[in-house]
């Protein structure tokens, strides 16, 4: 694919696309229910997430380009396969084109994909290595195409359950991301950065995690009181394999915290948050 397959290893598309679909998923449970979605509202929102996401992780990469040369050596930028030129262009013009998408939509979509760029930015240029502050930023990001659909479709009127939604989505992604940190140790005690595992040791961090994990599982337990009847079956049996993933993790992370361990949880968590997204598609 040459050039282009260059591109969209740096745009890492396969982020843009899942994000999408929670942006679905938000505007689904927005508007009440995925037959009252404006469908052209959706297209619009699905487009800013990708390029908001292609944007803060081609900007990612270009403030991330030394560390590359060191610990990424296949990225495109460093292979000399894209110009900084040309990604400090395609990622302007990305983040360029999902606020004026976002302002289109209305004024809470955009404050809602504002709030994504201003973070993903400072945690391009900054935060990357202040650990848990990174860590919550990562996790904002993950969760905020919940409420950007929501508010897409129901301005800012959102529905209780979309922000449960969101903030479940937030407190797992975030026990994901201080897991990771265990994962990550060694390489990130030689690159300086904080994370909990690096300052407080893999003990505590593990500790976290788990608490976070199970805090998403009782946020998803509480929504059952919201999700209508319909659609309740479906999430139950959807959110049951979701926190019975999570639970497992926690329950692993309590017993060892070693660093094997904890890289089997971060492939379980993976799973578990895909098993969540159809759990909130199904309750939509």
């Amino acid at each position: 694919m040459g050039k282009l397959g260059a591109f969209l290893r740096l745009a890492r598309i396969e982020h843009g696309v899942m994000a999408a679909f929670a942006t679905a998923v938000g505007c689904a449970v927005g508007a009440g229910g995925w037959f009252s979605v404006e469908m052209y509202r959706l297209a619009l929102a699905a487009a800013v997430t990708v390029a908001v996401e292609v944007g803060l992780f081609v900007f990612n990469d270009v403030f991330n380009l030394e560390e590359d040369r060191v610990n990424a050596p296949d990225r495109p930028l460093v292979k000399g396969e894209v110009s900084l030129r040309e990604a400090i262009a395609l990622g302007a013009f990305s983040l360029a084109l999902g606020g004026a998408l976002a302002a289109a939509l209305g004024p809470a979509p955009f404050l809602i994909a504002a709030l994504a760029v201003l973070t993903g930015m400072a945690y391009n240029a900054r935060l990357k290595k202040s650990g848990f502050p990174g860590n919550v930023v990562v996790a904002l990001d993950t969760a905020l195409p919940f409420l950007f659909g929501a508010a897409v479709a129901s301005g800012v009127r959102i529905p209780l359950l979309a922000y449960l939604f969101t903030l479940t989505a937030f407190l797992a992604a975030l026990g994901r991301e201080v897991l990771k940190g265990i994962v990550d140790l060694e390489g990130d005690l030689r690159a300086g950065v904080r994370t909990v595992a690096a300052t407080k040791g893999v003990a505590y961090a593990a500790k976290l995690s788990s608490a976070l994990l199970l805090a998403a599982v009782s946020l998803s337990v509480a929504a059952l009181a919201l999700v209508k009847e319909s659609a309740l079956l479906a999430y139950t049996a959807l959110v049951s394999v979701t926190d019975a993933l999570f639970a497992y993790v926690s329950a692993t992370l309590l017993l060892r915290s070693d660093k094997a361990t904890a890289e089997k949880g971060r492939r379980t968590t993976l799973l578990a948050m895909f098993t969540g997204t159809l759990a909130f598609a199904a309750a939509a």
